[in-house]
Order: C-alpha cells, then structure tokens, then sequence
C-alpha cells in the first residue's frame, strides 16, 4: 500500500513536466483576459486551443516515454538469463540451459563467436511455444500510471477547498477564480487521461495477442 501511495503521488514519473506547466500557464493566461473581456477575442480561443493541444501532445509523448520493451525479446546472448526468466522449475531450467549450450558449442564449433551463438541459439527458441512458457509474454512493458490518479485528485482537492472558500468569502477575486478554473481544468484532464492511457493499453494487449494467435 505503501508503494502505491508513494507511486500515486511522485512526480518522477511524470515526464516532460514542463510541457504540461506550459500548457497550464497558458490556459490560465486565457481564462484570465476571458474574463476580462466581455467578447471574446479571435486570439484568446486561439490560446485556449493551443493550451488544449500542448496538454494532449504531453498526452501522448508522456505516454511513449513510459514504454519500455520487454526483456524477453530484446536481442540476448546470455543463456542463462534467459532461460531464467521463463516460468520452469529448476529441472527444465537446467534441462534447457544444457540443450542451448551444446547447441552454442556447435555453433562455435562452425565458426561463430560466442556471443553470436548463443544469441542465435537463444532466437531459435523465440517462438510462440516458448513466449507461452514466459513469466511475462508482452511485447511492451506499460507503466500503471498510478502518478495521474495521485496528481488528479491532489488537484481536484486543491479545487474543492478553493470552492468552499470562495462559498465562505461570497466573491472570489480573479486571480482566484483562474487557479481554480485551472485547477479543475488539469486535475480533470489528468484523471480522464488515466482512464485514457489505460483504454490505449488494452489495445497493445489486444493487437499483440492477435498478433501472436
């Protein structure tokens, strides 16, 4: 529990922070003159606009940022290692590992280097029969992306207690009322990009699933 916590609420995860200040600087700069304005200038959509599109490239590059390939399929030369990571007991683990070796040895044995054995020999047994023997069979690594969730609702909170405030005060003043609009704003994309991310990982799933049928 303690993870997840630490995990919901860290900023290290969040990648490109600064894209996604910018995007809330300029949103706020818009609500501000929106407000100002009894009609809206060409030029304040135009900003509310740009605001929009930055915060969803952060979207998207946020995303790739946190995808990592899995190990099971990066290049190897290590026998052991791979053989580790699929889900045997220790019989099959070291019955497999020997079978790879002497395969390794032949190869050597025909002029190729050690490493370049075993890689090859390491790639003969990447097939679909022994990806369904993985402890992990993805062909991606995709972050939980807990830290939307924790940042979302720190957000929304922060706008809840300026609400109540302004209830209490009566009138809030402007300033106020762009950090709460903007509040609202990002806490709200953060979390509807949770549910985003997560629609977008079911699809990879899917699509390599059926790849791999």
């Amino acid at each position: 529990m303690r993870h997840i916590f630490k995990k919901m609420f860290s900023l290290n995860d969040i990648q490109f922070f600064w894209v996604l200040i910018a995007s809330s600087i300029l949103f706020a700069f818009s609500f501000y003159f929106d407000r100002i304005h009894s009609h809206d200038p060409f030029w304040i959509v135009i900003c509310y606009y740009i605001s929009f599109a930055i915060a969803v490239v952060w979207g998207a590059v946020n995303y790739i940022s946190h995808i990592r390939m899995n190990a099971m399929y990066n290049k190897q030369n290590d026998i052991r290692a791979y053989v580790n990571q699929l889900a045997m007991n220790e019989e099959e683990k070291l019955e497999l590992q020997t079978y790879l070796e002497d395969y390794v040895e032949d190869l050597i044995s025909q002029g190729k280097t050690k490493d370049e054995a075993a890689a090859e020999a390491i790639n003969q047994f990447k097939v679909k029969e022994f990806l369904s023997l993985s402890k992990s069979t993805s062909f991606f690594n995709l972050h939980a992306h807990h830290y939307l969730f924790g940042w979302s609702l720190i957000l929304m909170t922060a706008f809840f207690l300026l609400w109540l405030f302004g209830i209490w005060l009566g009138v809030l003043p402007l300033m106020f009322l762009v950090i709460e609009a903007t509040l609202f704003a990002y806490g709200f994309g953060l979390f509807g990009m949770f549910f985003v991310y997560k629609l977008v990982d079911a699809a990879i799933y899917k699509k390599f699933k059926e790849l791999l049928s």
